[in-house]
């Protein structure tokens, strides 16, 4: 849809959600198991749900499962702390909207001790200045529970800054009744807060600013959702040589399940090379040229041996060559980056990782640097007796060896491979760690790209492969 379009759309679902809000307000046995009080508004909870979720889905934001909101979001700080919702970067994950739910009947803004300040704003900015200063609570400008709901969005800005290293677009505090939008959080919370940065509703207010509340709030003002994939042609579209900030090669990658149900299914792997190029304001831009994959599978050399390496030359050739597609597009060359300055997929509240997941099951994103595969051709150590089942005595991985390909659990390089892991003390300190794991559990860690990446130096040093 065009800004336009967006923007009226808004606009008339703004007008039916408060329409339903007054309809529900109105209606006196909203619990019907509790004592009549007509003059109860809805708590925080009820608000959330009533309003708050609804005017998120309206703005485009999308809650529940695969979305693009974190609800309940966990923040670790000196403790930890949950924010109501954060509206994040798809696939990044990068944080573009803090919100914080209040109850219906929390107060508006109000100034203690009735001093005047010209507007709304004025107020809170002069409320913020205070809490900047250090100073107590039971001398700020406002009441005790502005000065609350100002200190702890403060809280998470900075924290969101200064441990996750996140310059915050947007925050806002919601009840239903009202509405403030902070929108330069970092300069209002850290810096000098300025009432020009600070935008106050009344619910009256809501219909006539719509277009207000839209430029503020809405997702499409405050990011880009490229999809996933893009082809080569298509970057120019999204940014220029000049634009760029990094440059990584990559991999999709998809698992599944092959054969008749009657019989036990076998994994397949196959392996799209990608490109992931990072614009100046962190937004990942995955690069695939063509829909035909590359499997993963050994093939016999002239001395009968498997190997993966016409397989990992495969990929080699495809990823340069989409480079060089992708530099004719954008008229200038492209430098790729070491794997260490990737800005890192999120797949679960704001932690980073090198594997990103897709919305569909068996699905991923695997960022590599200037390698082109996440597996080597051989093992870092050579010689290890671990890869076959039997040489691993009493160590050895579960009841017996793994000899064929399965899908629970993943393992697909199998017993005596020399991808394969069979060590018990091994599967158990991957664990938690592993960023294939989901891929193939048994990979040999010493044959991973991402040795370095799951293990400190003394965890590799007592690894049993490096005794």
């Amino acid at each position: 849809m065009t800004g336009l379009t967006l923007r009226n759309t808004f606009k008339l679902a703004l007008d039916d959600l408060l329409e339903a809000v007054e309809r529900e307000i109105a209606r006196p046995l909203r619990e019907p198991f509790a004592e009549l009080d007509p003059t109860r508004r809805p708590h925080e909870h009820d608000t959330r749900l009533l309003f708050v979720d609804e005017l998120l889905g309206h703005l485009g934001w999308k809650l529940g499962v695969g979305g693009n909101v974190l609800e309940e979001a966990r923040l670790q700080a000196k403790t930890t702390r949950f924010m109501d919702y954060v509206g994040v970067v798809n696939i990044t994950g990068k944080p573009l909207l803090l919100v914080e739910a209040k109850a219906w009947d929390k107060p508006a803004i109000t100034p203690r001790g009735g001093g005047e300040y010209g507007s709304e704003a004025n107020l809170l900015a002069a409320a913020i200045q205070h809490i900047y200063e250090g100073k107590a609570k039971d001398m700020s400008p406002v009441i005790g529970e502005w000065d609350d709901y100002l200190r702890q969005v403060c809280g998470y800005v900075r924290t969101l800054k200064e441990r996750y290293g996140h310059d915050l677009p947007r925050a806002a505090i919601i009840s239903g009744e009202w509405m403030v939008v902070f929108s330069k959080p970092v300069e209002t919370f850290l810096k000098a807060a300025r009432s020009d940065d600070i935008s106050v509703f009344t619910r009256p207010q809501f219909k006539d600013k719509a277009k207000e509340i839209f430029q503020l709030l809405h997702r499409s003002a405050l990011t880009e959702d490229p999809p996933i994939p893009i082809r080569p042609a298509q970057l120019r579209q999204y940014l220029s040589v000049g634009d760029v900030a990094g440059v990584f090669q990559g991999l999709h990658v998809h698992f599944e399940r092959t054969g008749s149900s009657l019989f036990v299914r076998r994994p397949r792997i196959l392996i799209y090379p990608a490109l992931f190029v990072v614009r100046k304001d962190e937004i990942i831009f995955t690069v695939i040229d063509g829909d035909t994959p590359i499997e993963l599978d050994y093939r016999k050399d002239d001395d009968g041996n498997e190997t993966l390496v016409p397989h990992l030359e495969r990929i080699q050739a495809q990823s340069g060559a989409l480079i060089e597609t992708c530099e004719s597009e954008l008229s200038g060359s492209l430098s790729i980056d070491d794997l260490s300055a990737f800005p890192g997929f999120c797949n679960e509240g704001l932690e980073k990782s090198l594997i990103g997941e897709l919305e569909l099951a068996d699905e991923w994103l695997v960022a590599t640097g200037r390698a082109t595969h996440f597996l080597l051709a051989e093992p870092r150590t050579s010689e290890c007796q671990f890869h076959t089942w039997a040489k691993c005595g009493t160590r050895a991985a579960m009841q017996s060896a793994i000899s064929a390909r399965t899908t629970a659990p993943r393992v697909f390089f199998v017993d005596s491979q020399r991808h394969h892991c069979a060590h018990q003390v091994v599967q158990d300190r991957r664990e938690g760690r592993c960023l294939i794991h989901p891929i193939d559990s048994r990979t040999c860690c010493q044959a991973c790209l991402f040795l370095d990446h799951c293990w400190t130096d003394e965890e590799k040093a007592a690894l049993p492969c490096s005794r």
